[in-house]
């Protein structure tokens, strides 16, 4: 499992990554205030805040990671909000099949999967008898990673049955 499906947030770079882009910015700081006529050990005092950012830098999520927030306990005017961000990632999921794939049916398949497990005793999606409990359109919804998000109206009749 990825950790977008896991609902982690994935740095730019991994920690091996970032410190080589770190060393790189550092020594490259360290070379122009040398050259520009520091001493050698000023130039390492100025290079290491730079290598530190850009360590800092390259471990930041990316911009279009989502952090995916639990539902709130009860209701109130936040769940406007969120209705409204969910609206916005379904309509960018319908145009974009990668976003659909990575961010909407990872959740849509473990919702699924929660409440076969509560209702019926069924394990995962794998198991034979989740194709018959979800019918073949919601379990096609889930599984395939190649099956476009239905219309509104489509997906509001597939998740109800769930």
């Amino acid at each position: 499992m990825t950790e977008p499906e896991r609902g982690g947030i994935t740095p730019l770079l991994g920690m091996g990554g970032a410190v080589a882009v770190g060393v790189v910015a550092g020594v490259g700081t360290a070379f122009g205030v040398w050259r520009a006529g520091a001493p050698p050990h000023w130039a390492a005092v100025v290079a290491v805040p730079v290598l530190a950012l850009a360590v800092l830098v390259a471990r930041l999520p990316r911009a279009t990671d989502v952090v995916w927030s639990p539902p709130v306990s009860h209701l109130s005017t936040a769940a406007s909000p969120q209705a409204s961000s969910l609206a916005g990632r379904l309509a960018e999921a319908a145009i974009d099949q990668d976003r659909f794939a990575v961010r909407v049916q990872p959740r849509l398949r473990r919702l699924a999967e929660a409440r076969l497990r509560q209702r019926h005793g069924v394990p995962d999606l794998a198991d034979p008898r989740a194709a018959g409990l979800l019918g073949p359109g919601l379990h096609r919804l889930l599984t395939d990673p190649s099956a476009p998000l239905p219309d509104p109206r489509t997906l509001t009749e597939l998740l109800e049955n769930l």
